[in-house]
């Protein structure tokens, strides 16, 4: 093989990872969810968040496949985030966990935001219950 030949020889096709799906978790209340980290870190890449600022601060500029979120946290509630969200014109989807119980609370997201892909979940959830969601969120 001289020169010429070793620039045609494809480079060896070692392992392919696949990416992790990357999940954007904001709640105050963090260490009552560390049973869903613990769950979810070899299927997901996850950011956690305890201040609305603080997440908006990724949300801003990165895409995450899907983003998690509860309404009363500190600095930007999710309210705002999800005004913010539908004005960045986001297609990744939105669960929102919450203690709210009324069925009426994701009517209320649906048609203030017509343009999120939102989902309510209500606390308290189980592990089973948002994996659900998470795999039908991504895999849409």
């Amino acid at each position: 093989m001289n020169e010429d030949d070793q620039t045609n020889v494809p480079p060896s096709a070692g392992p392919t990872r696949q990416k992790k799906p990357t999940l954007v978790y904001l709640d105050d209340e963090l260490p009552n969810f560390e049973f869903l980290f613990d769950g979810f870190s070899d299927r997901f890449e996850i950011h956690k968040f305890t201040d609305g600022d603080l997440a908006w601060q990724e949300l801003s500029h990165a895409d995450p496949d899907v983003f998690i979120t509860d309404i009363a946290h500190p600095g930007s509630d999710g309210w705002e985030l999800m005004k913010r969200l539908a004005a960045k014109k986001v297609t990744y989807p939105i669960l929102v966990v919450t203690g709210y119980s009324d069925s009426a609370f994701e009517i209320f997201c649906k048609k203030q935001y017509p343009k999120l892909n939102v989902t309510v979940i209500t606390k308290p959830f189980g592990i089973e219950d948002i994996l659900k969601h998470l795999t039908a969120l991504v895999r849409d």
